[in-house]
């Protein structure tokens, strides 16, 4: 089988690089030549560089079986013209680019967000939605480009199933879990009230699971799937688990009511120093002290999804990706 993921070097896609190397799959990963590399070390990954900005800077494989479109920004700072340009500027490009294929690809899995039901809310599914996240530029094009999408398997024919995954985390995710274990290590306390709603944890080895199921499973065109872990853990547990395997143990408890305060200072802040990247903000504080769960119970039984809930090994695992990327020196 031949497959080609855009966005290979991120943390999604070399996740899912991994996943289908380790399965024998032929796999072929689109980068920027400017493209930090370091996520791919190892891994036999046949580079294509281009840029999804520029379609005519990209060439996708003769033969190409699957496609994975991972490529995308990833932030709820990012302004709206930076999101349209590096989620759905990158989709038209792609889309149009496969449609015009003498020989199109049998699947196009894209790797959207969950965000895009919503956010605050139990079981949150298309039926019964969240509070909406559209506030947020990322959020926003999001949904654009799975309406964009959706439209060209309608009007076009082009065979793309898109996935919902919640809050991934997994190793070789230098944005939230490496911030994470780093403020924990230096002994900022992580959970603010009593932490005790969960959220939709996504283990990146399951969604890779997902990927392939819905790469291969017939029929299913047009349709969309949230993908979370099957048990859910409270941000307590989730981490006090970080802090355990890190040997740290938070003492002080921040009440929600000053971790709001601190968000509005630095929203003051960042306000007058646009460069300014607070690491707390309303709809954060917001996420860790509501719940927010989603309901999966469609991509299990349409797609054959089982989640690996074995929690602990997975933080495990994040922990031990980090200590070696900073014995490696490649996170200070």
């Amino acid at each position: 089988m031949r497959i080609f993921i855009t966005g290979a070097n991120g943390f999604i896609g070399s996740n899912i690089c991994r996943h289908f190397r380790a399965r024998g799959w032929d796999v072929h990963g689109l980068v920027r030549k400017s493209s930090d590399l370091h996520n791919l070390t190892g891994v036999d990954v046949a580079l294509r560089f281009g840029d999804l900005q520029d379609r005519d800077s990209f060439a996708i494989p003769e033969d190409t079986d699957y496609i994975v479109h991972a490529a995308s920004i990833t932030s709820d700072l990012a302004d709206d013209e930076t999101c349209r340009k590096n989620i759905l500027l990158l989709t038209v490009n792609l889309a149009g680019k496969l449609l015009d294929m003498p020989r199109p690809p049998k699947r196009l899995v894209y790797i959207s967000t969950a965000l895009t039901l919503g956010f605050g809310a139990s079981d949150i599914s298309e039926s019964h939605p969240g509070t909406p996240a559209d506030f947020l530029p990322y959020t926003r094009y999001k949904i654009a480009s799975e309406k964009f999408l959706t439209t060209q398997w309608k009007e076009r024919g082009l065979p793309v199933v898109i996935l919902r995954p919640a809050d991934v985390f997994g190793p070789y995710d230098r944005t939230s879990s490496a911030r994470i274990l780093r403020e924990c290590e230096r002994g900022v306390p992580l959970i603010a009230g009593r932490g005790n709603h969960r959220f939709g944890y996504c283990y990146s080895g399951n969604l890779c699971q997902a990927v392939e199921l819905a790469l291969r499973k017939e029929g299913i065109e047009g349709r969309a799937y949230s993908v979370t872990n099957g048990e859910l853990p409270t941000w307590r547990e989730f981490f006090t688990g970080f802090q355990r395997a890190l040997g740290r143990t938070q003492r002080v408890y921040v009440p929600v009511w000053l971790a709001f305060a601190a968000a509005g200072g630095m929203a003051i802040v960042r306000k007058f120093r646009p460069r300014y990247k607070p690491t707390l903000t309303y709809y954060r504080i917001k996420r860790i002290t509501t719940e927010t769960t989603y309901d999966i119970s469609r991509t299990v039984a349409d797609l054959g999804y089982v989640p690996d809930d074995r929690t602990d090994r997975q933080i495990g695992e994040i922990v031990a990706w980090y200590l070696q990327e900073k014995k490696d020196g490649f996170i200070k």
